[in-house]
């Protein structure tokens, strides 16, 4: 039973049970205490039969105790993954493994550019980076379609870290040096506090490789560890894989939201943000939406301006060419990044403050591990 614990507790597939992260937790944090009692209980075992007090039949025991050992250190396809310290990057340029549709993790950190292939990532989910006396760490739960990155002081290094398990499809690390659980998909611990050695949030965006490079040309891009026979891992988003229980609404737990960061973080369904540019309300915040009409990806803009909360129609006057946009308390033109161009506003120069959004999440997942998300409806603003 202890070998048992130590082969198949950390499973992924517990966690879909009422208790089941407690037992990855217990498993992994006792793995050496359950290995030498099952050692000590199968030497004992070997001394009963030389003593003679037991048959030399018993030892067929210990071919179980073997083989759960042997599939806990060398055959666990959860072994295949790595934690990579200082991974090489060559430019865009270089980049002759990278497809247009290849997704990528893109961040920016000490001023610079990074893409992380999808391909690369999910081999190796966890990625220690520094700049000079900078240092940073990505992780990847490739299930939940989700990145999450963080400044991190010299105290907290690579070798300190493991891969656990993948419960309810997020990354699960161990911190064997302060016994500490890290949550890769929330970058929290278990109770909800940030781990020891994380310090800042760094913004990810998740894209293909062609509009990444569009935006960014002098990005760097992270080289694969190998290519596995057959070709790339994959290279775009995944559907959750690991069971996990669904949503009290009743909803798949692959449904596609979209998550937005306000001061309450809110998600709406992925096909409720509209094409066309909409006033609306979404957790007590006044909201401009709409999917950008370059890239397809959902803008999220906070209407508040100063002591003024602005509603925006689309520009119809053909003389104001630069404009996308008008706005009803100042008719004032904007541009689609929400810039004023024209108008009352137009010398000033202001502009919306953009509010943070991830795309490509599923419903389930992202309810199972932020209890306090809400699914939100966008209400057309009065």
């Amino acid at each position: 039973m202890a070998s048992a614990l130590v082969a198949y507790g950390t499973h992924p597939a517990w966690a879909q049970y009422s208790h089941g992260l407690g037992l990855i937790l217990f498993a992994r944090r006792f793995e050496w205490p359950l290995v030498a009692l099952a050692v000590l209980l199968c030497l004992t075992l070997v001394a009963l039969v030389v003593a003679g007090k037991r048959r030399a039949w018993w030892l067929i025991g210990l071919g179980p105790v073997l083989a759960l050992f042997v599939h806990r250190y060398e055959t666990d396809p959860l072994r295949g993954f790595a934690i990579v310290d200082g991974p090489g990057f060559v430019s865009a340029q270089q980049a002759a493994f990278m497809a247009e549709k290849d997704y990528v993790v893109g961040l920016h950190f000490e001023g610079t550019a990074y893409a992380y292939p999808y391909h690369a990532m999910y081999s190796s989910p966890v990625v220690f980076q520094f700049d000079h006396d900078k240092r940073m760490v990505l992780m990847w739960s490739a299930f939940a379609n989700r990145a999450v990155a963080y400044h991190i002081t010299h105290d907290l290094y690579a070798r300190d870290l493991e891969i656990v398990s993948m419960p309810a499809n997020a990354l699960l690390l161990y911190n064997s040096k302060l016994g500490q659980f890290i949550n890769g998909l929330t970058g929290s611990m278990p109770s909800g506090r940030k781990p020891t050695g994380f310090t800042r949030v760094i913004p990810v965006e998740k894209m293909t490789w062609r509009d990444w490079v569009a935006s960014h040309p002098a990005t760097l891009v992270m080289v694969p560890r190998s290519t596995p026979k057959g070709g790339k891992t994959p290279n775009a988003p995944l559907l959750p894989w690991f069971g996990l229980p669904p949503p009290k609404d009743g909803r798949p737990i692959a449904t596609p939201i979209v998550l937005i960061a306000t001061t309450q973080p809110v998600a709406v369904l992925a096909a409720a943000v509209p094409p066309a540019p909409a006033n609306v309300s979404a957790g007590g915040l006044p909201m401009l939406v709409f999917r950008d009409p370059a890239t397809g990806r959902a803008r999220v803009y906070d209407r508040r301006l100063e002591d003024l909360t602005l509603r925006f129609a689309v520009n119809t006057d053909t003389r104001r060419k630069q404009a996308a946009l008008v706005d009803r308390e100042t008719n004032s033109g904007w541009s689609v990044d929400l810039r004023a161009i024209d108008g009352p506003l137009g010398r000033s120069g202001k502009r919306l403050t953009p509010v943070p959004v991830e795309e490509g999440l599923y419903w389930g997942v992202m309810k199972r591990w932020m209890p306090e998300l809400e699914l939100t409806e966008l209400r057309p603003a009065r």
